[in-house]
């Protein structure tokens, strides 16, 4: 049977490429727990990634599968009024839902549409900022989602859906299985957030700065933005300090609008700038670049370190080369999600798409902060 269905997937992949014009087709897979209608993403010989009509994830056991067919039709994502659809069947009549057809967001009656405008405009400033700089990125392929919960109990039961339970002094996260942003609305200046570092599980990040719900908003909302225009891979693996770099770089309002030739200086993320200046002098280690490319420890060890330390990176790589960043950013992005992303790998990825050795970049980054 794993044998067959293997076959098939391959089969599913070639009827893919058989012609210019050709549809992925739909799949049905049958567990013994469920059954999932969506495409083929990715396989190996023990798991398949399949993706559903609403955009959410599912990673299938194939020894667990009890059938599998190809269905007498292509797959078509679901408009964005089918997904308000669904989303009125889940969420009911105690919330209302503003969309486009990009964004559909869920919120307490009178609220979605000012939440709308925010993930919106950030939309928006996110292609332009790299639109003005010649690099063409993916439009989505599903309406993206958003729920803004207006009690936290609401939020907190909904987060231990998606098997988060440690909720304590959360305000938001992204969630790659679903492809939804979360939110709790509570009225106050101080939140965490977190992101998914993989389908099934999450790393906390407590960054502990006091911000603002739209603060949270714009940073989780980056981070779907940056998965669902091909930046990142939903499926694949993408190194912790770029997937928060760019979301801490895009904190800070002047870095989505300022121009291309505005100072730097103007697009700095003050608060991470800070940061890292008094890591860099007091606790940074020499030679901590490969530690950073290679690994994510520091994300466990000190997040603040973590975190200001990707913004800074991801800050230098987008000032000082652009063009390289973004291609960077795709390779990692078209990876085989299939196999894991080694320490060796990530380094020999950042030096070929640089064209550097670590040392002197290091030193390049360095310098980049003491002149600003």
């Amino acid at each position: 049977m794993q044998l067959f269905i293997w076959k098939l997937l391959l089969v599913s992949g070639v009827f893919c490429i058989a012609s210019v014009e050709a549809a992925e087709p739909l799949l049905e897979i049958a567990t013994g727990q469920k059954t999932v209608f969506g495409k083929k993403l990715a396989h190996d010989d023990a798991t398949c990634w399949v993706i559903e009509k609403n955009g959410r994830l599912e990673q299938i056991s194939i020894a667990h599968v009890t059938r599998f067919q190809l269905m007498n039709q292509v797959f078509r994502p679901y408009s964005a009024a089918e997904l308000r659809t669904d989303l009125r069947r889940e969420f009911g009549n105690d919330f209302e839902i503003k969309g486009t057809s990009r964004y559909l967001v869920v919120a307490s009656e009178g609220r979605a549409g000012q939440y709308l405008e925010v993930f919106d405009a950030l939309y928006r400033e996110f292609r332009q900022y790299f639109s003005v700089r010649g690099i063409e990125i993916d439009n989505p392929e599903f309406p993206m989602v958003a729920i803004i919960f207006p009690e936290h109990q609401q939020f907190v039961k909904y987060a231990a859906q998606d098997g988060l339970t440690q909720t304590e002094g959360l305000s938001g996260y992204y969630e790659r299985r679903t492809n939804r942003v979360a939110l709790y609305d509570n009225g106050q200046a101080v939140t965490k957030s977190i992101t998914g570092s993989g389908v099934d599980d999450f790393i906390v990040a407590k960054a502990g700065e006091a911000t603002s719900l739209q603060d949270t908003m714009i940073h989780e909302a980056t981070h779907q933005v940056a998965y669902n225009v091909g930046l990142h891979s939903r499926t694949g693996q993408t190194p912790k300090w770029i997937v928060e770099g760019l979301a801490t770089v895009f904190e800070h309002p002047d870095m989505r609008g300022a121009s291309q030739t505005s100072p730097a200086m103007r697009r700095v993320n003050r608060e991470r700038y800070v940061w890292f200046g008094n890591y860099v002098k007091s606790r940074r280690k020499a030679g901590s670049l490969v530690d950073v490319i290679a690994n994510e420890g520091n994300f466990s060890r000190n997040v603040l370190d973590a975190y200001s330390e990707s913004w800074a990176l991801t800050f230098f790589l987008m000032e000082t080369r652009g063009v390289q960043y973004t291609k960077y950013l795709q390779k990692i992005a078209d990876r085989d999600p299939m196999h894991r992303y080694s320490a060796l790998e990530r380094i020999n990825d950042f030096k070929e798409s640089f064209d550097c050795e670590l040392e002197e970049m290091e030193r390049d980054f360095l310098r980049y902060f003491e002149k600003l």
